[in-house]
């Protein structure tokens, strides 16, 4: 008897996705205002990136819904930012994997690695 494992997302995988999609529905306008006015544009920027603020406390600031969300919406790839729809964006995150790993030994692909990313 054989068992098959589905590979699931993890949890931190998971709430990244639910982040992303919650921003692309207050920079599409879908949310209330109030949230729709927590993100904004980086200036002079042609591939729908946000502004990321500087957070005025490490300790809640760090964790801010307002700054989370600047780091994950820039940490997507361009064609997840510019889907057509809400339908569109959840399919293309629901694949996702996740944004790329910083680290330089992990780019040059010499290293095999275990670690999870960072935003």
């Amino acid at each position: 008897m054989y068992v098959y494992f589905q590979k699931t997302p993890s949890l931190k995988l998971e709430r990244v996705r639910k982040l992303g999609t919650e921003v692309f529905k207050a920079v599409k306008g879908i949310r209330p205002s109030f949230l729709c006015q927590l993100f904004h544009k980086a200036p002079r920027s042609q591939s729908e990136e946000l502004y990321v603020h500087a957070p005025r406390t490490t300790q809640c600031g760090l964790s801010s819904f307002k700054y989370m969300g600047d780091k994950v919406w820039n940490s997507l790839p361009a064609h997840f930012r510019t889907a057509a729809d809400l339908r569109a964006f959840k399919q293309l995150i629901k694949n996702w994997d996740g944004p790329e790993c910083g680290y330089t030994y992990c780019k040059s692909g010499e290293y095999e690695t275990n670690h999870t990313f960072i935003i």
